[in-house]
């Protein structure tokens, strides 16, 4: 008679390549024992895994993922990104907990180069762990329809899940104990609710009146949500309906793509227009970019990933750039900056909560005689002083 099907769960491993990886190989190296289930991505740093990641792996039916870092204070960066590691895994449990799947599903653990033992022993806790949860979806008794829905509707909220993060989420001191303190808190729940929580509903309300019209009772059904919630977020729609919530309309991209010829060799130059109409490059652009053109999505990718004039998160409407390069710095580029940051609140690489400014720093934006400067959405401000500052920006909207 022939055996019972027995579940083999599928784990992806996204390892620190200074310490977890080459934990995992003397593990390996010394014959330590453990489950053959994880398949292993090497990276140079647990702070460098997305949740775009994690998520991506999910939707492609992984059960598990595992992510393994240097000891936090150990890092070999001096960014120590094993504490950028730490916050994104307990917003991501926290993700996976609120579309119903159970977060152990995720696990992050540190591991040092000289610990094979310990990978071997976490392998053989995680792993068992997975299989008593059963395969993805069906343990938590969610229909691959509804589990590939909630996966997609969380992944389009990345950027904005990013953005929170920076602004509202980050943890002050960087200890272990502080970053569990903050993130099993009261005050992390209500802002997770609050600003993720709710933005997570009207994205997946939006999604399925895409695909069809549907009623207030019906929405409350499919997404578990109460009536009177379903009826708040759809009058937040319908109030908003006229402001530019939406990515590029597809008629307007592929306006874009034709002015080109739809030619590969404009991908570059068609990047850019867009990025001048939208402020910033969706997900689904880029898939459609992509199509239209016919070029790889990883080439796509390479290009904005590598060129800092693209961006992969929500701008504001109006973008300031300010030269802190050798020439702008010795006429007093760095006391600019701090005003400049003082009169809008926020840092180099953010967005203020109402999307009005992007703050941006340059090591040269080429001309240097009429440093210090400033450049607003492509417009040259020269020679400006910090009390000059408050004037150049209040002709911005």
């Amino acid at each position: 008679m022939a055996a019972g099907h027995t579940f083999e769960p599928r784990i992806l491993g996204f390892l620190c390549n200074w310490c977890c990886y080459a934990g995992a190989d003397l593990a390996g190296v010394s014959r330590y024992q453990y489950p053959p289930n994880i398949r292993v991505i090497r990276l140079m740093c647990s702070g460098r895994v997305d949740p775009a990641f994690i998520l991506r792996a999910f939707l492609n039916g992984t059960d598990g993922v595992f992510i393994g870092g240097c000891w936090l204070g150990e890092c070999h960066y001096i960014t120590e990104g094993n504490y950028d590691a730490l916050s994104m895994v307990y917003i991501c449990k926290k993700l996976l907990e609120h579309i119903g799947l159970n977060p152990e599903r995720l696990r992050l653990e540190w591991v040092s180069a000289g610990e094979g033992i310990r990978f071997a022993n976490i392998m053989n806790e995680f792993v068992p762990g997975i299989e008593k949860l059963g395969p993805l979806g069906k343990g938590e008794g969610l229909d691959e329809h509804e589990l590939k829905f909630k996966l997609e509707a969380v992944t389009k909220l990345i950027p904005y899940i990013k953005l929170v993060e920076r602004e509202r989420l980050r943890v002050p001191v960087r200890t272990e104990e502080e970053y569990h303190k903050f993130f099993t808190s009261d005050e992390f729940n209500r802002l997770f609710n609050e600003l993720i929580g709710d933005k997570l509903a009207v994205c997946q309300i939006m999604a399925l009146l895409r695909e069809r019209s549907l009623s207030a009772g019906e929405i409350s059904e499919i997404l578990g949500l109460s009536p009177s919630e379903v009826s708040r977020h759809l009058n937040v729609l319908a109030r908003n309906q006229n402001l530019k919530t939406v990515a590029v309309d597809n008629d307007k991209i592929d306006q874009i793509i034709n002015k080109h010829q739809g030619k590969a060799g404009s991908l570059v130059q068609v990047l850019l227009e867009i990025q001048h109409e939208n402020h910033w490059l969706p997900q689904d652009v880029l898939d459609r970019v992509s199509t239209k053109l016919d070029v790889p999505l990883s080439r796509i990718m390479q290009i904005v990933t590598f060129h800092k004039t693209f961006s992969l998160v929500p701008k504001g409407r109006n973008e300031v750039h300010v030269c802190v390069g050798p020439s702008c710095y010795v006429r007093g580029s760095t006391r600019l900056l701090d005003t400049v940051q003082d009169l809008i609140g926020i840092k180099p690489g953010e967005t203020d909560p109402d999307s009005k400014f992007s703050l941006e720093t340059g090591n040269c934006l080429g001309c240097c005689n009429l440093g210090p400067e400033i450049i607003v959405d492509g417009k040259h401000h020269g020679r400006v002083t910090p009390d000059k500052v408050k004037d150049v920006l209040k002709n911005y909207e």
